[in-house]
């Protein structure tokens, strides 16, 4: 989302961000680059619950297709406390979860302290976890087969 706001894209271009779209993070993986990949999506935005940390992974396998195509160990992070950073509601949610459903668009209702975005001030556990052994392809960036794909969701 970021990447389509005028002159933001220019800005996280201009560090180490690169788009998130599957060519260009297969390319950063050709000239042997790690990936940072935050699963994190609309949907969970609007799942989202102070005090109830919620992940949905059932639905993002892309990451995974891309680690098993070219031999990348999977590395899980996770960060505790996320859920509190800020006041969310429930007003209109039926309507929200289709608009993202059906046009990819999420509409959040949040506020933080003094009711703006500005987010509580809340401890977060970052969580790491031991990597992932992924296997070597036969051949760099070919598809892996999806019984491997949903082992390493699990």
């Amino acid at each position: 989302v970021m990447f389509k706001i005028p002159g933001l894209r220019e800005l996280f271009l201009s560090l180490p961000y690169i788009d998130a779209s599957r060519s260009v993070a297969e390319e950063a993986l050709r000239e042997n680059r790690s990936l940072f990949v935050c699963t994190g999506s609309g949907e969970e935005s609007l799942l989202t619950k102070r005090g109830e940390d919620v992940l949905v992974l059932s639905k993002r396998k892309g990451f995974i297709r891309l680690a098993l195509s070219y031999g990348c160990d999977i590395v899980p992070i996770f960060g505790v406390g996320n859920s509190d950073l800020f006041e969310t509601y429930n007003f209109g949610a039926i309507i929200r979860m289709w608009l993202h459903k059906r046009l990819h668009v999420s509409i959040p209702i949040f506020h933080g302290r003094y009711f703006t975005p500005l987010p509580y001030r809340v401890p977060i556990r970052v969580l790491v976890g031991e990597p992932l052994k992924v296997p070597q392809p036969q051949h760099r960036g070919e598809k892996p087969d999806e019984e491997i794909v949903e082992k390493y969701l699990k």
